[in-house]
């Protein structure tokens, strides 16, 4: 909090550096392009939690209910992965997927009868690639903390449901989902307190000049 109102440098440090009040949020608040910054950083942060935070409650219901354990965790590994992977190589990824020369996006928009999309320099596309990327990326490491809230949930509360006769999407609708909502709503509050941060990494790696 300090640094903000600090010309700091790190030789002479947090104290040592100078005292210049609001001169960087003078300059923030002066710059032509900054409400169109804070509208693009507030509406893509909106998107991640109106598409991106309900997905891996969604993966994590819909994991509960494989029976399989290999398949189970198969499917939890594959979707684990893109969490270790740093935007440089997802960005790359993306890229060849969505290239209109070489991706099989656009191939198969074209074995369809389509034209092709140039996904990454149409404005109109670029934010919904951010948010689909994304949830790519974060949606198995996401569903984590759900499948184990889920693992802590009494057994003995499903067989009286299954003796009631509740099958297994009434077990999920009125045991497991109630049992999560105290993680959603901690986690959802979290997620809103970081509306501030749209993803520097995930944009930097997938901009161009088109979309700037």
């Amino acid at each position: 909090i300090v640094i903000a109102f600090k010309d700091y440098k790190m030789v002479k440090g947090i104290m040592g550096s100078k005292w210049i009040g609001f001169a960087h949020f003078k300059t923030l608040f002066s710059s032509p392009s900054f409400f169109e910054v804070m509208r693009n950083t507030i509406l893509i942060s909106i998107y991640r939690i109106v598409f991106g935070f309900p997905a891996p409650i969604i993966l994590a219901l819909l994991l509960n209910e494989v029976r399989s354990t290999k398949y189970k965790k198969l499917v939890q590994t594959v979707s684990y992965l893109p969490h270790f992977m740093s935007w440089v190589g997802i960005g790359g990824i993306i890229k060849e997927l969505l290239s209109p020369q070489r991706g099989i996006v656009n191939y198969i928009i074209q074995l369809l009868g389509g034209k092709q999309i140039y996904f990454l320099i149409d404005p109109a596309w670029f934010r919904s690639i951010l948010i689909i990327s994304g949830i790519w990326q974060g949606v198995g490491w996401g569903s984590i903390i759900y499948l184990a809230t889920i693992a802590g949930i009494d057994i003995e509360m499903y067989e009286a449901a299954i003796i009631d006769g509740a099958n297994r999407l009434k077990q999920a609708l009125y045991i497991t989902i109630p049992m999560l909502y105290p993680v959603i709503t901690v986690l959802l509050i979290l997620n809103i307190g970081n509306i501030l941060n749209a993803g520097f990494d995930q944009i930097f790696n997938l901009y161009t000049p088109p979309v700037y």
